[in-house]
């Protein structure tokens, strides 16, 4: 006989929660227009956040409201996806240190929670420890570096304190710097910490979806709202863009041989957030914060959706564009970014625009070239034009309510050096997978376990 599920009353809560969530960002968007200006309270990177976690945080909410409606514990649900929401928001409008690290901490045990929603599952259980444990040693890393901050600056005064920073001896200021990489490198997943988001997938997808949306951008926010600890730092800049730079082709590589839909995202995710912290130790703030906006609404449409796709997807999904087509469109924008560093002087930005500008082309090329009627190529540009302008006014939007970027890390050449490294693995991977040539075994089974928990039961490991 087929199953059943209960439909339980829903919850009040389930009514209230998304209706102050949009009630919240009206407020906040009148708020922002209402003081905008030199003497705003709040900066223009605390109201993209907090817009980001409002807007984002109402859609789930809102699509909860039915998800969850067979679950016996919905009001739990939704009192403690309230109470995350309202720790992510302390965390980006503190204005002191104890404020900052009592919702970062509060934020991290309310996550592991919701992701350890079912009770009666054991996988789940053991997944949200793992992020509890992970956690502990990045928000432990962080509270160190306030700690310091604080006591250099005789204030919690988040202003003064970021004010004092020049005054810190160098090594001091490294050593800061390198623990608040730690926490930002443990809340985005990075590798060797990125095991805690792969294994989260018994996780509700709302859940998920508010996760790789917004949650783990908490350390890119972290390494903007203390930019002056970094620009102070040249070695924490360049563990940032090492540690970015390994996360991207981690995640790449994972989400390449994923053959279920919600690891394969978390896959991409891991990369985004490298490429996102790379921006950062590049000093490309510009391009940071609007990479944490667009990453988190995409994803959370990507998640959302997910739900309604097959479980598992057909390998010959993953092949990208035709490797004459990759080849041609690497090259281009190996060109165009040249001419951008050596005749405009981008250079921070550089790298993750022209990836983007590749990525987006190459997708452009394929779905065209697939598409039999004229009608259906026409849609497919039109698509992609409207795309282009979402990000180009989305930018500009981001340029000036996060004014400023720090002083090079890299020289022209080197940023073109790395991203032409970039554009050959991709063409070669292209190149790789339109042979029908495999990853050896023993990468291939590493990549697949990737972030797997252990045995739930003494039977399974068997």
């Amino acid at each position: 006989m087929q199953a059943v599920k209960t439909i339980y009353p829903v919850s009040r809560l389930a009514d209230l929660v998304p209706v102050l969530l949009w009630a919240g960002l009206a407020v906040l968007l009148a708020a922002a227009i209402a003081f905008s200006g030199p003497g705003s309270p709040i900066t223009g990177l605390q109201v993209m956040i907090c817009a980001l976690t409002l807007f984002v945080g109402a859609i789930v909410a809102s699509f909860s409201r039915r998800y969850m409606r067979a679950d016996s514990r919905q009001a739990p649900f939704f009192a403690t996806l309230a109470a995350l929401l309202a720790s992510v928001l302390a965390v980006v409008l503190a204005g002191n240190l104890p404020v900052l690290a009592i919702a970062w901490l509060a934020s991290g045990l309310l996550l592991a929670r919701l992701v350890g929603h079912a009770d009666g599952w054991a996988e789940a259980q053991a997944s949200a420890r793992r992020i509890r444990r992970t956690f502990l040693l990045g928000d432990g890393a962080l509270l160190l570096a306030l700690a310091l901050l604080g006591l250099n600056a005789q204030s919690t005064d988040i202003t003064r304190v970021l004010a004092a920073v020049p005054a810190l001896h160098a090594l001091e200021v490294t050593v800061i710097a390198l623990l608040m990489l730690v926490a930002a490198a443990a809340r985005c997943a990075l590798p060797p910490f990125s095991g805690w988001l792969l294994s989260s997938m018994t996780a509700p997808t709302p859940v998920s979806a508010l996760m790789h949306a917004g949650l783990v951008n908490a350390g890119g926010f972290l390494l903007l709202r203390f930019a002056p600890v970094l620009e102070a730092a040249p070695l924490a800049r360049y563990a940032a863009l090492a540690i970015g730079l390994l996360a991207a082709l981690w995640g790449l590589a994972i989400m390449a041989v994923r053959p279920d839909i919600k690891r394969s995202l978390a896959g991409s995710t891991v990369s985004q957030m490298g490429f996102m912290i790379m921006s950062c130790g590049l000093g490309a703030y510009t391009a940071a914060l609007w990479h944490i906006v667009a990453h988190g609404l995409f994803k959370a449409w990507l998640f959302l959706g997910a739900g309604s796709a097959l479980g598992m997807r057909d390998g010959r999904d993953t092949l990208m564009a035709g490797s004459r087509t990759v080849g041609l469109v690497a090259a281009l924008c190996l060109l165009a970014g040249s001419y951008l560093a050596f005749g405009t002087g981008m250079n921070g930005e550089l790298l993750p625009l022209m990836l983007a500008i590749a990525t987006a082309a190459a997708t452009l090329v394929m779905a065209v070239a697939r598409a039999s009627a004229l009608k259906a190529r026409l849609v497919l540009l039109a698509a992609v034009a409207a795309l282009l302008g979402f990000h180009v006014l989305g930018y500009a939007l981001v340029d000036i309510l996060q004014p400023g970027e720090a002083a090079p890390l890299l020289p022209p050449f080197a940023i073109l050096l790395l991203l032409a490294c970039f554009l050959a693995s991709w063409w070669w991977q292209a190149l790789r997978m339109e042979r029908g040539n495999s990853l050896p075994p023993a990468l291939y089974v590493r990549l697949l376990n990737a972030g797997a928990l252990a045995p739930a039961t003494v039977g399974e490991s068997r």
